[in-house]
């Protein structure tokens, strides 16, 4: 999944691809959360906690979910992250450009 930027996925790094590698082996290949088998639906590696909030791309941070799973968590995880942003600062508000040309 790309990026809304069209950038590539964070999942596609080469730590990441590591770690599915290694949890196809030793995670069991069960939804962490309602305990669906892979064998009757397609799971996703996860991060438990996300890199965003300080979580690390190792064995340890990665959990198998289905998709009715992961989908809410991965959106759970997109707000705080856009509430985050909105209370840091971190990226200035749009100003529309007639506003700039007539002014407040």
């Amino acid at each position: 999944m790309a990026w809304k930027s069209g950038g590539p996925s964070r999942t596609s790094t080469a730590a990441w691809r590591a770690v599915r590698r290694l949890a196809r082996k030793v995670l069991p290949y069960e939804c962490a959360r309602c305990g669906i088998d892979g064998r009757d639906v397609p799971l996703e590696l996860d991060h438990v906690v996300p890199v965003s909030e300080g979580g690390a791309d190792d064995i340890g941070n990665a959990q198998w979910l289905c998709p009715s799973c992961h989908t809410p968590k991965t959106q759970a995880e997109a707000k705080r992250g856009r509430e985050r942003r909105k209370r840091s600062g971190r990226r200035p508000p749009r100003v529309h450009p007639s506003d700039v040309l007539l002014g407040p």
